[in-house]
């Protein structure tokens, strides 16, 4: 677990293509694309060691900018892709019978090399289209074992990222709209064009929003079944925040006077929401901390404006 910290930030970039894991803004999906000159949250990844009961360590990835965790699916990989499919899902009871998806062992592929492989019991972490080079993303999937097969494709560099106190500022351009009748490649003024009147545009799905008030020591209920909930048709996080500050007693008309976190699944950690909200239905769980209490105060954020290698 040299690699990765208890608690640190962390990208993974594959050795082969030089590609980051990114969680897609499904909610679901994960995709291996280039960092970017404005690096993204979706890059980066907290790890947390989880001990099994006969006392193997585990590591487990959670997305810094959804909370979900990078997992193995039970479902194939898509058409003209490996085994099984990667994806992003909440962290429940670690009892269950498919617990093990969520959960990675990293493995040193050479002493002398600092290249790692995350491994789940007979599969690997992988990256796909190799030869599709004239793609700007690929696949991530779950490979099975094959000594032949360990190629590459299969070692990450993992690059630590700082952390640092200082709340992350909060994005300014709105969510991408979702355009009905896309296809790829399709450009946005083509479907204006198409449609005569405008694009054809989603509404925005409603999902619900559970949210519960955390005290100042961070204390809050943990049966998220019975929190307060709302239907919410915006992915603003700006919104978010003025709309749930105004449901607070304590309010005083200062949008930047609470601080949400996102809680994947009932055994999930909390993850700070700086971003706009994921495209899904799936109901979204929010704890809500007054900023500036010790709580909000003792919550980390990755610095994923400093320089990555």
């Amino acid at each position: 677990m040299e690699f990765f910290p208890d608690g640190g930030f962390v990208r993974l970039q594959n050795r082969q293509n030089r590609k980051y894991i990114h969680a897609d803004g499904d909610w679901v999906g994960v995709t291996l694309r280039p960092l970017g000159r404005v690096p993204s949250l979706e890059a980066v990844w907290r790890a947390e060691h989880w001990v099994s009961n006969r006392g193997h360590v585990f590591v487990l990835l959670q997305n810094a900018a959804y909370g979900r965790y990078l997992s193995l699916s039970v479902h194939p990989a898509r058409p003209r892709h490996l085994s099984r499919r990667v994806i992003q899902r909440d962290f429940d009871d670690p009892n269950l019978v498919d617990a093990f998806l969520w959960r990675w062992r990293a493995q040193r592929v050479d002493p002398d090399q600092d290249y790692v492989r995350l491994r789940q019991f007979n599969f690997h972490l992988r990256a796909d289209g190799r030869y599709l080079t004239w793609n700007w993303k690929t696949r991530v999937t779950g490979d099975l074992v094959r000594r032949r097969t360990l190629t590459t494709m299969m070692q990450w560099t993992v690059h630590a990222v700082a952390a640092t106190p200082l709340p992350l500022p909060l994005p300014v351009t709105p969510p991408e709209p979702q355009i009905q009748g896309g296809r790829r490649g399709q450009s946005f003024w083509a479907l204006w064009r198409r449609a005569g009147y405008g694009p054809g545009i989603y509404p925005q799905v409603p999902r619900e929003i559970r949210h519960v008030r955390a005290n100042d020591e961070g204390e809050f209920d943990q049966n998220h079944y019975i929190w307060p909930s709302f239907i919410s048709y915006d992915q603003t996080v700006f919104d978010l925040r003025i709309y749930l500050g105004q449901l607070q007693d304590d309010w005083n008309g200062d949008m930047l006077g609470f601080t949400l976190c996102i809680r994947p699944g009932s055994h999930g950690q909390l993850m700070p929401l700086v971003t706009h909200l994921p495209r899904s239905r799936d109901p979204l769980r929010i704890v809500v901390f007054r900023t500036g209490s010790p709580a909000a105060a003792a919550l980390v954020y990755p610095q994923i404006y400093a320089p990555a290698p």
